[in-house]
């Protein structure tokens, strides 16, 4: 079992668990620093008794629903998505979950990611990013749902990671990463309607 004190405010503290034993036996204390979006934070971390120093990005789930949809995201980052946090996706450094006057609360640590705005020059070089990024992901049989939404491609440094597993499903589809390697480009590659789609939005866009 591993242990998360989150410090929301001066007057507010959450003890929270997790029993995964990937995330070994650690105690770490974290602190809001600021609100990202909806239900995303950034917070400092660290070991228990130790000044939290590294920042690292935060999502919480308030009540019942909210909480067994961050379960299902958390269990594809822990398998499917596995072999590609760091590179495709942020890394996930755990899942915690407390009750809080009965009500469930859970929360997401995961690599804050960020990077310079990108100029026009850079527009279609993000765009490849984004939809080799998308392919990896189809090839992992992982199917977002959402990807059309371009707030869920966030970059980190120069390069793009996808966020935001929510809706997403097991998903079995053409290889895209053998059919592009094998020089068939970004041509609707497996007839799969969310790959598709980015190709539509992505591929031909040279703004």
């Amino acid at each position: 079992m591993s242990t998360l004190q989150l410090i929301w405010d001066s007057q507010t503290t959450y003890q929270m668990w997790s029993w995964n034993q990937a995330y070994g036996k650690t105690h770490h204390t974290a602190q809001l620093v600021r609100r990202v979006k909806k239900d995303v934070y950034t917070v400092r971390i660290g070991l228990r008794g130790m000044d939290p120093t590294d920042v690292v990005a935060i999502k919480v789930a308030h009540g019942k629903e909210a909480l067994e949809e961050m379960e299902r995201e958390a269990g594809f980052y822990e398998h499917q998505l596995k072999s590609l946090q760091g590179t495709v996706v942020p890394k996930l450094y755990g899942f915690y979950t407390t009750r809080v006057n009965g009500t469930p609360l859970g929360c997401l640590l995961l690599e804050y990611c960020s990077g310079p705005p990108v100029g026009r020059e850079r527009i279609a070089e993000m765009n490849r990013k984004a939809l080799h990024a998308a392919y990896a992901l189809h090839d992992a049989g992982v199917l977002h749902g959402d990807l059309l939404s371009a707030h869920h491609f966030v970059p980190m440094g120069r390069d793009i990671r996808i966020v935001d597993f929510g809706v997403a499903v097991t998903h079995q589809c053409v290889n895209g990463l053998a059919r592009r390697a094998a020089g068939h480009g970004f041509h609707h590659v497996c007839g799969c309607p969310e790959l598709a789609a980015l190709e539509d939005a992505y591929a031909h866009d040279r703004r």
